[in-house]
């Protein structure tokens, strides 16, 4: 009896040690601020840590100010993150750090966002992302070692998107054959006819804080319950990891404020091993593995 707790501490302090810098990760979520309108994205910290550190060395920077959606292809992608633009400088490619690591393991499906890369070389992915207007993850999960998705437009981020993409296209030769404008009438493109970005920056919201109101309480648990298991909805995604599960649930509790909420319901109030296991991402690898084998026929 003494040998099998004595085993099942060690087991619980080993796991504990090997899960600590996990279960503090909390996701980031980034506004993006356009010409044509704002919207916010949840970027998957713990799915793809380095790509999203490589994201965020570009955002907080500065070096997104000031550019522009580069490419429309139509009812497939909108891209940007690679020129800057001046009436007086013309186009300049933003300075870019070294190439990152692929991570992927997040379908590109409509609404995320992943990073562009060069043709034949997985690991080649610098400034340039790209949101996808559809479910692109038949083409784009398949090829190049996979796009990673390192982050999703969240609640209704996806009309700015949209009408972005709406816009019509001009071709101004290289990498600038369907490049969006606005107000165009024909001549000289110039800044006021690009879709520009005037910043694209972290957003200060309290982890837990679901619904982006300031506040962490039942709203956000309500937000965390009714997504629970979700791979496609990125609200109650609090720390990244590319589904709504235990660990989320373990942010929100964290964090909130008032009276704790007694779960009921299809969703019981998680297990102190299951927030564990969640923390650590195991939750997240499983339930995207079974995603993507029943997508495949494999379960």
């Amino acid at each position: 009896m003494v040998r099998s707790r004595s085993a099942a501490v060690t087991i619980t302090l080993v796991t504990l040690s090997l899960c600590a810098p996990l279960r503090a990760a909390v996701s980031t979520v980034v506004r993006f601020n356009s010409v044509v309108g704002t919207w916010d994205v949840r970027l998957y910290n713990t799915a793809t840590p380095l790509t999203v550190a490589n994201f965020l060395s570009y955002a907080n920077s500065g070096r997104y100010n000031d550019s522009f959606i580069h490419r429309r292809a139509t009812g497939f992608v909108i891209q940007g993150g690679g020129y800057t633009f001046t009436n007086s400088g013309g186009v300049v490619n933003i300075p870019e750090d070294p190439p990152v690591l692929n991570e992927f393991g997040i379908s590109n499906l409509r609404g995320t966002i992943a990073m562009a890369k060069l043709g034949g070389d997985p690991n080649s992915a610098t400034s340039e992302w790209f949101f996808s207007l559809a479910d692109n993850s038949a083409n784009l999960d398949f090829q190049n070692g996979g796009f990673t998705v390192f982050g999703r437009v969240l609640g209704t981020g996806m009309t700015t998107v949209d009408a972005i993409a709406a816009l019509p296209i001009v071709n101004a030769g290289g990498a600038f054959n369907t490049l969006p404008v606005r107000n165009f009438t024909g001549g000289v493109i110039m800044d006021e006819n690009l879709v520009n970005f005037n910043s694209i920056a972290v957003q200060a919201f309290t982890p837990g804080d679901y619904n982006f109101d300031g506040a962490v309480n039942t709203l956000d648990y309500n937000i965390w319950k009714a997504d629970y298991g979700s791979t496609t909805k990125a609200e109650a995604d609090g720390n990244g990891d590319g589904v709504v599960n235990a660990a989320d649930y373990a942010i929100w509790r964290d964090n909130r404020t008032g009276a704790a909420v007694v779960a009921a319901g299809a969703v019981p109030e998680p297990g102190t091993m299951t927030i564990l296991l969640a923390a650590c991402g195991l939750a997240g690898w499983a339930a995207r593995r079974t995603a993507a084998h029943k997508k495949a026929g494999l379960e």
